[in-house]
């Protein structure tokens, strides 16, 4: 059933009679986007105006205006042509320009607070913690484009070169990018903190994107059973206080928090919660963080250990909101057998009322892949599940989920290492790499397919997918996308290029150490669909970064990172006239 044949539409109201002449006022709604939110400011009216008598006077058309903004057509079906002119004709659009946009870096992996604990000879942190942040701006917005600290202090300018803005360096807190769009241009921004560890219980890799605050975000990963812990850090990078509500769930569903869940975080300041304070012995998480009075910006450090071997660590920003349709790219398999506790696997949460099913579809290096009884599964209402995917071949994988719920979701991926020569316990050390899930791409022409920050001391490989939008489990994919992928160094200089064909249905792997010339070194990374290809394929791409741990075995530091999606900031509102009471 249509919303029309739900809700008939109403008939106008009878314009009564002649009435005293009112004050007029003008009303603007503007509305700027910065990164990946959208902020939302109005001049209030000098004088209420009341919606009650608004519907019954001679403003109704101005009424009816605002009511077709929100139901729609319904609406819209009740009024004349003649009277929608007149509204029409009552509007103007007046240019306004976009306000900075900010997107908030999580901070460096730390250890938790009380955690080093024991001799020397089992130091926690026998080595120190190297961090960097790798930050891009494209287009006409890279001037004027910094970093600072939380409060604003503490700036430093990216440098500008011809193709980019562009940062690269050691850091020891966490940082904010702010930028200033430009009008009707797509705003490209971008950036990522990463930490190495190549010792102790940190030992491994940690990277998280850069995100726009908000007011709610999904972090799903990590654990709080014993051995494991789970640090949240939520950031205020605005003029207001914000009040924060957590949504922790588990494998049993939602998690009773109390009072614990509540929590102020002042304007500029950041509030960090050990989860296994607040959520104890939940061994598959996942967390919604909602702010009121101030947008936020939420990460999660995830670190475990496996006796007294490190287990890996990773940091979470937030994947993709609940909806029916995510992907997670970046899904890095080694061959491991379908058993194996360290295959890859995907993690799905149906938040809502309401559980459902999903259908899983895997494409790999040769295109879809199908895993049995993996393919579809049930999902209980906020229940935290945890879908094997072992089995598949070596290589780097897309995961598409599609289900009649909405759902939020991540995948992990793990990697072994070795031990120093001189350490005193024997065993295999193992690093992790969580992927957020994000929307699966939208279809059509040439056009920004995201961009990505790249801290150094890493190896970077991108895994870019041509995602159809028929994905049935008979269905056969044919077609390809072409796209260009670019890097950029530190100087804000284009340093590489490559024009790569994505076959339908299939996840093909790129060196970003191919791309580049030679001897230079990668602050971020582009990707942009070009003309042609197969209309009905969407580009979905993430990256996998390695590190060394100074062992002989090279590149055992993982990590996985979504890119940020290129948004389109408006340059003009429309005004208009209110008659005020």
């Amino acid at each position: 059933m249509t919303a029309r044949e739900e809700r008939p539409a109403q008939e106008p109201s009878t314009p009564p009679a002649k009435r005293k002449p009112r004050r007029k006022t003008t009303q603007a709604t503007t509305q700027t986007t910065g990164g990946a939110g959208q902020d939302v400011r109005r001049t209030r009216v000098r004088r209420g105006v009341r919606a009650t008598a608004a519907a019954v006077t001679g403003v109704a058309a101005v009424g009816a205006l605002a009511a077709v903004a929100v139901l729609g057509d319904q609406w819209a079906q009740s009024w004349t042509g003649a009277e929608q002119q007149a509204v029409a004709a009552g509007t103007r659009t007046v240019g306004v320009q976009p306000a900075d946009a900010t997107l908030v870096c999580p901070p460096p992996v730390a250890l938790p607070e009380g955690a080093d604990v024991g001799d020397q000879q089992f130091d926690a942190t026998p080595v120190p913690t190297t961090s960097g942040l790798g930050a891009l701006v494209l287009g006409g917005a890279r001037d004027g484009a910094r970093t600072t600290a939380l409060g604003g202090e503490d700036p430093l300018p990216l440098a500008t070169g011809d193709a980019a803005a562009a940062w690269q360096g050691g850091v020891s807190t966490g940082r904010v990018l702010r930028a200033t769009p430009v009008a009707d241009e797509p705003f490209r921004a971008a950036g990522a903190m990463g930490s190495v560890t190549t010792q102790g219980d940190l030992r491994g890799l940690g990277v998280g994107a850069c995100t726009a605050p908000s007011t709610s975000q999904w972090l799903v990963g990590g654990s709080t059973e014993v051995g494991s812990t789970a640090t949240l850090t939520v950031q205020n990078p605005s003029e207001q206080p914000a009040t924060v509500a957590l949504d922790v769930y588990g494998p049993g569903g939602s998690v009773a928090l109390g009072g614990k869940g509540t929590f102020t975080v002042a304007p500029h300041e950041q509030v960090t919660t050990r989860l296994e304070s607040v959520a104890p012995e939940q061994g598959r998480l996942a967390v919604n963080v909602r702010a009121a009075g101030a947008r936020v910006d939420a990460s999660l450090q995830t670190q475990a250990i496996d006796g007294l071997l490190p287990a890996g660590v990773d940091l979470l920003t937030a994947g993709a909101s609940p909806r029916e349709s995510l992907a997670v790219g970046a899904v890095l398999s080694r061959g491991e057998a379908v058993d194996d506790p360290h295959a890859p696997r995907l993690r799905l949460l149906a938040p809502g009322e309401q559980g459902g099913t999903a259908r899983v579809t895997v494409y790999g290096p040769s295109g879809p892949v199908v895993l049995r009884g993996a393919d579809e599964v049930g999902l209980e209402p906020g229940v935290v599940t945890d879908v094997p995917l072992g089995g598949l071949p070596e290589g780097a994988y897309t995961v598409v989920v599609d289900a009649d719920v909405p759902v939020v979701g991540a995948a992990r991926a793990d990697q072994p290492g070795q031990q120093p020569e001189d350490a005193v316990v024997g065993g295999t050390p193992y690093d992790v790499a969580w992927s957020a899930a994000q929307p699966v791409g939208a279809s059509g022409g040439a056009g920004p397919a995201g961009q990505l920050g790249v801290p150094g001391g890493v190896t970077t490989q991108l895994a870019l997918a041509a995602v159809p939008a028929d994905r049935g489990p008979d269905t056969d994919p044919e077609g390809s996308i072409p796209v260009t992928v670019r890097a950029y160094d530190a100087s804000g200089a284009e340093i590489g290029r490559r024009d790569v064909d994505l076959a339908a249905g299939a996840t093909t792997s790129v060196a970003l150490g191919d791309v580049v010339a030679e001897g230079k070194l990668p602050a971020g990374v582009s990707v942009d669909r070009a003309d042609g290809g197969t209309a009905d394929l969407a580009v979905t791409w993430a990256a996998v970064l390695r590190a060394d741990d100074g062992t002989a075995a090279p590149g055992t530091l993982l990590a996985a990172v979504a890119p940020t999606s290129a948004v389109t900031t408006p340059g003009a509102v429309e005004v208009r006239t209110v008659d005020a009471g």
